[in-house]
């Protein structure tokens, strides 16, 4: 079993995400790295359904001491376990507060397939449409309801900016597991 978590992030210049839930998925799924599988996390409020695909940037480490998060915006769905080559559209910054009070930023990444790995019709070409970004706002607003967790939307990030985060993240991750 491959070990997802310890995987490049990057490859060519472009960010890997795996994929933990599908686009249209109406619950949410999580990798498991003690067992190498992924689980059934939790169901989404009624209604709601994850509008792309959803995953993690592997060798990276988040102030919530999880990979960093990260959102595939294309016309397909994949599935769990799926590694997509990306390009980085941005970011949405996120500030958190768990249910034991704690607060942490989670940002959300954006990205898309590397057009040559996808010759479909892509969905955003280099940033995040100003729609799109109210669409994935609200999303990620709805998405946390009855988890306890409440969230802050902070504004965006660039391309640029949110490489600078994931670059924090990736010598985070190599701090901490530095074999």
């Amino acid at each position: 079993m491959a070990d997802y978590l310890r995987l490049p992030a990057t490859c060519r210049n472009l960010f890997r995400v795996i994929v933990e839930t599908p686009r249209g998925s109406a619950a949410k799924l999580a990798y498991e790295p003690k067992t190498g599988v992924f689980e059934y996390s939790r169901p989404l409020p009624v209604g709601n359904t994850y509008p792309y695909d959803w995953g993690f940037v592997p060798s990276t480490l988040g102030d919530d001491g999880d990979p960093l998060d990260g959102l595939v915006i294309h016309q397909a769905a994949a599935a769990p376990g799926v590694v997509i080559k990306c390009d980085l559209l941005g970011a949405l910054r996120v500030k958190q507060r768990d249910p034991d009070g704690t607060k942490v930023r989670n940002d959300r990444y954006i990205f898309c397939p590397h057009k040559e790995d996808a010759p479909d019709e892509p969905v955003v070409a280099s940033d995040v449409p100003h729609d799109l970004r109210r669409e994935i706002e609200q999303f990620f607003l709805s998405s946390v309801l009855g988890t306890g967790k409440k969230i802050k939307l902070k504004g965006w990030q660039n391309a640029a900016e949110a490489k600078l985060s994931l670059t924090k993240g990736m010598k985070s991750f190599k701090r901490k597991f530095a074999d």
